[in-house]
């Protein structure tokens, strides 16, 4: 039982080292996709089509990605565009990988401020064979917890395999 609690939790922080040093400013982010929609009403960027993120270590993939901007307020710093960031979604098709951990799911939802990212839509954790799949997948990188829910349609399951088995 202690192998698959540490298996387990190596799975669900996998991503968490990379969000969370996403969060270290002076990096680069680099943006694609097929179309780029600002609307400052809202205070939202709307990526659409063919998404791809870099920044860093972190790779992510969908087909939408909205980045919501906190509104301006006097004594915020120009150029401290990290803290302007109140939530980012990716919508479907979400892929997220960083070196040899990967996640996929149809929605995830990531609060900078809080930490707190949620995969949701049949998500899955994966890192070499093993996996972890449920209905929803929280995860919080500031206080290196994890939590992952089973549902109605979708039990809570683990697949973690020895090393030896790992090699092969």
């Amino acid at each position: 039982m202690k192998i698959l609690t540490i298996i387990f939790c190596s799975l669900l922080w996998a991503f968490a080292p990379a969000l969370a040093e996403n969060r270290l400013q002076d990096q680069i982010t680099d943006i694609t996709s097929d179309k780029m929609t600002y609307t400052g009403h809202d205070n939202i960027v709307i990526f659409s089509g063919n998404v791809h993120v870099i920044r860093a270590e972190l790779e992510l993939w969908s087909d939408q990605l909205h980045v919501h901007i906190k509104p301006q307020n006097a004594e915020q710093d120009e150029a401290d565009q990290q803290d302007k960031i109140e939530k980012i979604i990716a919508r479907g098709n979400v892929r997220i990988k960083s070196m040899n951990r990967e996640g996929k799911g149809e929605l995830l939802t990531y609060n900078p401020d809080t930490g707190q990212a949620t995969l949701e839509g049949n998500p899955v954790l994966m890192e070499d064979k093993n996996r972890v799949e449920g209905e929803i997948v929280l995860i919080n990188m500031l206080e290196n917890t994890s939590e992952v829910l089973g549902g109605p349609d979708r039990r809570v399951r683990v697949i973690f395999y020895s090393e030896s088995e790992q090699q092969e």
